[in-house]
Order: C-alpha cells, then sequence, then structure tokens
C-alpha cells in the first residue's frame, strides 16, 4: 500500500486535505445552514448550464462506457475500472437501500421545513435515498482509477479536480447534501484503493499482466 501512495500521491495528498477540510464544515455547520450556503451561487447561468450536464459523467453509466473505451487499449485497465466501480457502487448502493433507504434529500428537506431553494431549471427533483451519493462514489471511483493507470503527475492531479467538480455538481443540484458527496467519495476512494493494489501492487497483480494488452489480443491468445 505504501507504494500505491506514494505512486498517487498526487491524487491521495489533495484528497486528504478535502477530506480534513469536509470533516470540519460537516462538524461545525449545520446540514441546512451549510446547503444554503452552497446553494446561494445557484442562478448563475454558466454554473447551472455546467453542472446540469456535467454532472452525468458520475452516472454509472458513463464509467462502464468508460471502461469499454479502456478495453480496446489495455483490457487489464478496463477489468480494474469495472471491478472497483463493483466494488464501490454496490456498497453504495447497499448502504442507500439497506440502511438510509428513508434519507431525503435536499429539495424534500427545504420544501417540507418551508425553507427557500433555489433550484437550476430543467433538473428533476428527487426527494429519497440522499445518503450517500451515487454519483460522487462513481465519479471518485471513476477519477481516481484514471489517475491510477496515467502516468503523468499533470493527470492525476486534473482528475482529482474533476472528481470534486462532479462531486459538486450534486449538491449545486440539490441532488444530495455535502456529506452525501463527502461520503460517496470516500466510497470510491477506498474501494477503488483496494482494487488498485490487488491489480498493480499485490503478488496477484503479476498474474494480469497478460491482460496488458486490447481485447482483440487478449481474445485471440485465449483462442489460439
Amino acid at each position: 500500500m505504501k507504494n500505491l501512495f506514494k505512486n498517487n500521491a498526487a491524487f491521495y495528498l489533495p484528497y486528504i486535505v478535502f477530506v480534513i477540510v469536509g470533516a470540519i464544515l460537516i462538524l461545525k455547520t449545520e446540514q441546512f445552514d451549510l446547503h444554503t450556503k452552497f446553494n446561494s451561487i445557484v442562478g448563475n447561468s454558466f454554473l447551472d448550464f455546467f453542472f446540469k450536464y456535467g454532472t452525468h459523467i458520475g452516472d454509472g453509466l458513463f464509467l462502464i462506457l468508460i471502461a469499454i473505451v479502456l478495453f480496446f487499449f489495455n483490457f487489464k485497465n478496463g477489468i480494474f475500472l469495472l471491478v472497483s466501480y463493483a466494488l464501490a457502487g454496490g456498497f453504495t448502493q447497499f448502504l442507500k437501500k439497506v440502511f438510509f433507504n428513508f434519507e431525503m434529500r435536499p429539495f424534500f428537506h427545504h420544501t417540507f421545513n418551508g425553507l427557500p431553494l433555489k433550484v437550476v431549471e430543467g433538473v428533476k427533483m428527487y426527494s429519497q435515498n440522499s445518503f450517500p451519493s451515487g454519483h460522487s462514489t462513481s465519479a471518485f471511483c471513476l477519477f481516481f482509477c484514471l489517475s491510477i493507470i496515467s502516468p503523468k503527475i499533470w493527470q492525476k492531479i486534473l482528475f482529482f479536480c474533476l472528481a470534486i467538480i462532479i462531486g459538486f455538481s450534486r449538491v449545486h443540484l440539490s441532488q444530495h447534501f455535502f456529506e452525501d458527496v463527502y461520503v460517496g467519495s470516500i466510497i470510491g476512494v477506498v474501494f477503488s484503493s483496494i482494487a488498485a493494489y490487488i491489480f498493480f501492487y499485490s503478488k496477484f497483480s503479476v498474474k494480469l499482466t497478460k491482460l496488458e494488452q486490447p481485447i482483440n489480443k487478449v481474445l485471440k491468445k485465449q483462442n489460439g
């Protein structure tokens, strides 16, 4: 695990800062007050448009599409991404459906309590299954995995920034409270880190080197 962190410090270090700052915000600010502060920037035409459509990058289907694309360059990387998502996304859905099924979203809470809430026009608002954020889990899983397979530091930093942006889109659109995104991000990074260790740093990873080629060549060897 030490080499995993060392080789990917460009993602891990700013993420640790995010975890610390996020924890302070959650502990020091009441849930509705924090969301109201974030909600104050809704109405900016550029941000509303950007987050309205950019948030779909956090959809699991988008992650699966990226994994399929990776198959044609490096089959192992595509499998790594799918396994990471299966672990992280599966755990998030387990929590949402079993333990937090009735955790309500910002739109419900603010409407029920008569609190003002600005929403982005054209975005369908949901009321239930708020905690944790599935989109945030998927986004952090996707961009963390991409940072793992990217060799350059600037790419790892870019993917971290993209993960934060897509996670925040869920708050901007009032689909989730900040803590939903916060915990979703942790799930995405933790489970993807476990998968990364298995695929790239464990003794088992040696057995997967034969998959480090396009899917057509992998299948050709299997059939040959």
